[in-house]
């Protein structure tokens, strides 16, 4: 009896030193090499060291403050949200209202109301221009009332960026985004209606230009795809310029300065990324062991490696950042989240990090989808690219025949095929990402 007794000890004993050897293993090893590149690619410091970094300014876009004060009054604001989020309990639902520092010395601009963002061109109107036409009187004095909002919004120049540098909270407010581009696009809209062509035209190609330098020079994804949104909406605004322009009417040099070649900077997502895996790691606080207290301390220090989690999500987060990765985005090659690494765990980090490593399974969502807009958004720089050639100078079976020779060229063969509607009006290139309600960008073009 005392022998078999003895033995059972010995193997509790021996499974009990196993078990942790095995947490101190999970627990104290390196990363592998493909985690090690991973988290080094997600400490690069991508911030651009020149421009202005036109967060600030779409943050304090409601406000009434002069233009040179934006920097400084965004400064305390900033500070003050810090501040702020450093109050909110990382485990429990947020019970503090923000207060706007900006609120106490600024009053607030004329807000747009409904019924004037209703007269607007949005993202989603297919024929802006027609949109003005018949509500030019209207537009204008909405467009006057909102002089403030569009001054600053076009003193965002295309050497700036879009940074965000705010706490990394849910519960911090989001800059004024929205309705600011549908006023930029309607009043270079309503320029061209009223017979300012060259005007309205320099327009909206310099908001191309500023659009497409903020989505190359943005740590932010939801700034990405607004860059994409906006941009779709600007190529489209643009293109039924191009329509009605007398054949000798040469477009401004800003045109094709916007639509210049492709680079891979349209492309990279690898900031954006960054700060997305950034965001993750913010969120993994509630499970903390260094912030929670008593029993959940040591049940979360049993059950939780917060470097773990960091090493075992590192390689989706920087699936963007690989070169191999960015050179198939600038050839045009969509991507499938079959591609993308996969949260890769053991018996080991099983042992030691068993909540962590369903946090990492959680964390790991579909970024191939956002990645083939960001292609969507390259492909239709290229197309818009083709049309400055001065359609209104071919035919138009030699415009539709130059249309598909060219773009062929620019994309793989068979990717992406153009479609002409039959009236000859629309051109149509199929999304690798589809939108909601839309599967193709629609360009108009001279019939």
């Amino acid at each position: 009896m005392r022998r078999w007794l003895k033995g059972i000890a010995w193997i509790v004993v021996t499974i009990l030193l196993a078990l942790i050897e095995g947490i101190a293993w999970g627990r104290l090893r390196p990363p592998s090499d493909a985690q090690a590149r991973a988290l080094a690619m997600l400490q690069q410091d991508h911030r651009p060291t020149q421009g202005h970094n036109a967060w600030a300014t779409f943050w304090l876009l409601d406000y009434d403050l002069p233009a040179d004060a934006i920097d400084s009054v965004y400064a305390r604001e900033r500070q003050h949200l810090i501040d702020w989020a450093s109050r909110i309990r990382p485990d429990a639902p947020s019970t503090l209202a923000y207060d706007a520092l900006v609120a106490k010395d600024h009053p607030k601009l004329p807000p747009i109301s409904p019924g004037d963002r209703a007269l607007l061109c949005h993202s989603a109107d297919a024929d802006c221009l027609g949109k003005v036409r018949g509500q030019a009187a209207s537009l204008r004095a909405v467009l006057a009332q909102q002089a403030t909002r569009l001054a600053r919004l076009r003193s965002i120049t295309p050497e700036d960026y879009l940074w965000e540098d705010t706490p990394f909270s849910p519960y911090a407010p989001q800059p004024a985004f929205l309705p600011s581009e549908d006023l930029l696009r309607t009043s270079a809209a309503l320029d061209f209606v009223d017979g300012q062509r060259e005007q309205g035209l320099t327009a909206i190609c310099r908001n191309a230009q500023v659009i497409r330098q903020l989505h190359a020079h943005t740590n932010s994804l939801i700034g990405t795809m607004l860059m994409v949104g906006w941009m779709d909406a600007a190529e489209r605004l643009f293109a039924g310029m191009l329509t009605e322009l007398p054949v000798d009417q040469a477009v401004p040099a800003s045109c094709t300065e916007a639509f210049a070649p492709v680079t891979l900077a349209d492309v990279d997502m690898c900031a954006p990324m960054q700060h997305e895996f950034a965001w993750v790691l913010a969120g993994t606080a509630t499970v903390d062991p260094a912030r929670a207290s008593g029993l959940k301390r040591w049940w979360l220090r049993a059950t939780v490696d917060m470097q773990g989690i960091h090493r075992l999500i590192a390689p989706h987060y920087a699936w963007s950042c690989q070169a191999d990765v960015r050179e198939a985005m600038l050839a045009d090659r969509k991507l499938s989240t079959a591609q993308a690494p996969i949260v890769r765990y053991d018996v080991f980090d099983t042992v030691a990090n068993p909540i962590g490593v369903i946090l990492a399974r959680i964390a790991s969502p579909d970024y191939a989808t956002y990645m083939n807009r960001n292609e969507d958004y390259a492909a239709g720089l290229r197309l818009t690219r083709l049309l400055l050639v001065g359609e209104a100078s071919l035919s138009s079976t030699a415009f539709r025949s130059y249309l598909e020779q060219h773009f062929s060229t620019l994309t793989p063969a068979g990717a992406r095929p153009l479609q002409f509607d039959p009236d000859g009006r629309h051109l149509r290139m199929p999304y690798y990402s589809p939108r909601p309600h839309k599967s193709a960008l629609v360009l108009p073009i001279a019939p």
